[in-house]
């Protein structure tokens, strides 16, 4: 059977200053771009992540790009859709500040007398999941995502629950560093590949990853490699002089400690790791960078998509 692919990829937080302008050291837009399908902006579309770093709050305008992208798709593709009036969830029902808001506006009201019931977001249902227009074997939606992306892309397969299940999500190393977006339940796809960063490379310690719920999932692969957050999507630091005031120094193969006299000294970065894996850390990370990609594509190539 010769399947219809739409697929779509979110890369992670400020991914317009770090990513090469060849995308070599993007992931996300290397899966992207070597799935075997379509056209790139036609049937396949790779989406910057959030420029900013400390809300992330640009991730919603992708969001709701993408989700505009593959609803458009689906209609070109399938026009008796329209005839249905089936449309994706909207942003309300996966954004818990607009919730919060319609409750607090809610409570307001009736303080002063009026009745006014809160707007109930809608949930996704077995009921739901039964009654969408479209299969698995009409249209293939494949969703990746890196960092705050993946975020994004769980987020995404909710609010496509009205219409399609989506057939595979591929996320490296999603977290959830943004308050309004709810990711930690995956639900509405069929196949899940989570590549997540081994905490004993002690990168990016103070955030903790989301997207790990897996709910109605047929099967859901997660594994642990030894690499940065950032080299989980592809990018990673190991030179001093590309460090910035909050660059992610876990791969540098040595970092400077001060010593008591006042003066300075290199030291190897995580010994520790270092001896139990034999090699230093900018070498493990490039290595478990690469081990990483490889992880969420073959899982891809084992259902059947057609990457490289």
């Amino acid at each position: 059977m010769n399947h219809k692919y739409i697929v779509v990829g979110i890369d992670g937080t400020g991914s317009r200053e770090w990513m090469y302008q060849d995308g070599s050291n993007s992931s996300t837009f290397k899966f992207i771009r070597d799935v075997h399908y379509g056209a790139m902006d036609i049937d396949r579309r790779w989406f910057h992540g959030p420029s900013n770093t400390v809300t992330g709050s640009d991730n919603i305008p992708i969001l709701q790009e993408a989700l505009a992208f593959i609803y458009q798709r689906i209609n070109m593709l399938f026009p008796a859709t329209r005839t249905r009036s089936v449309k994706p969830l909207e942003l309300f029902d996966v954004n818990s500040c607009m919730q919060n808001q319609e409750r607090s506006k809610s409570y307001q009201m009736e303080r002063r007398g009026f009745h006014s019931p809160a707007r109930v977001p809608v949930l996704v249902t077995e009921n739901m999941l039964l009654n969408q227009p479209l299969t698995t074997d009409d249209v293939r939606v494949v969703l990746i995502g890196h960092s705050r992306g993946g975020l994004a892309v769980t987020a995404l397969a909710r609010m496509l629950s009205p219409l399609v299940r989506v057939y595979f999500m591929g996320l490296y190393d999603s977290v959830d560093r943004q308050n309004c977006l709810d990711g930690m339940k995956v639900e509405n796809v069929k196949f899940v590949a989570h590549a997540r960063r081994h905490p004993e490379v002690r990168s990016r310690t103070y955030f903790s990853n989301t997207s790990l719920k897996y709910i109605g999932v047929d099967h859901a692969e997660e594994r642990f490699f030894y690499t940065s957050h950032g080299g989980i999507g592809g990018s990673f630091i190991t030179d001093k002089k590309e460090m910035s005031f909050f660059g992610d120094s876990s791969c540098l193969a040595t970092i400077t400690a001060p010593t008591e006299d006042g003066g300075t000294m290199e030291m190897i970065n995580n010994p520790k790791l270092v001896k139990k894996l034999g090699k230093k850390m900018d070498q493990i990370c490039t290595d478990g960078s690469s081990d990483a990609d490889e992880f969420i594509r073959a899982q891809a190539r084992k259902y059947g998509i057609p990457v490289a």
